[in-house]
């Protein structure tokens, strides 16, 4: 699911490039579009924790004000692809430093518009598949997945761990585990989430890692766990 921001003082121009963004359901995008008539309210957003894939920004009735927004997004997440809807070419120019991926000119040709877009988030997939994206108090970050041993579920926290580092989050453990349901990584235990390339060895209750670290393993898991773990070895064999 991508999670795109559509900020526009006029709701009429949020309709409309929501409506052109629900298109992209037909190339198997899952896109879900959150809109804001004023800049500070997305910039309120990413105060609040709240985070997005991409933003859509018309900065023609606010001129420069949004631009100044940008550059406070920023400093929560410095990935954000931006794409600008603008007129004016002195807007144009300050854009650039915010590090804006695509401009469109108004009125948006259609055409163009998705298959900016669709480009976007195919290179965005590919991404979500590398790293994983959480956010807490610091702002939106993201680790690289082939280096996280681990997600270990304490209440609410969410703790990422790493051969040398660690990072928390707020979240549930279930979410994860959906999340990486399509990577090689396996629910072990109610609290744990286990990447299974680093899994050394597999016992009835326990789970040794390669830095020697041990989980638990639940009973009504270990199954899964084995089959899983035989499968991803097979194809590491190639």
């Amino acid at each position: 699911m991508f999670h795109i921001a559509v900020c526009d003082a006029d709701i009429n121009g949020i309709k409309m490039i929501c409506e052109y963004l629900q298109e992209l359901w037909q190339e198997d995008f899952s896109v879900e579009t959150i809109p804001f008539t004023e800049a500070e309210d997305l910039l309120y957003s990413y105060e609040r924790g709240g985070h997005f894939d991409v933003i859509i920004l018309d900065v023609i009735k606010d001129r420069f004000h949004s631009i100044d927004i940008l550059h406070k997004i920023r400093q929560y997440d410095n990935n954000i692809a931006i794409i600008i809807l603008t007129t004016t070419e002195i807007l144009v120019a300050k854009c650039h430093k915010v590090d804006v991926y695509r401009y469109f000119s108004k009125p948006i040709d259609k055409k163009s518009f998705l298959t900016e877009v669709s480009v976007l988030l195919t290179r965005l997939a590919l991404e979500q598949n590398i790293y994983y994206k959480f956010a807490n108090g610091r702002g939106l970050s993201k680790v690289k997945l082939s280096n996280v041993y681990y997600f270990e579920s304490n209440m609410r926290n969410i703790r990422i761990c790493e051969n040398s580092n660690e990072y928390i989050f707020t979240g549930k453990i279930s979410d994860v585990e959906t999340e990486l349901s399509k990577q090689d990584f396996v629910r072990n235990h109610k609290s744990y989430v286990v990447n299974l390339k680093y899994v050394r060895n597999v016992y009835k209750d326990t789970i040794i890692l390669e830095n020697d670290e041990k989980l638990p393993l639940s009973k009504h898991r270990s199954k899964k766990l084995r089959e899983r773990l035989f499968n991803y070895m097979k194809a590491s064999k190639g």
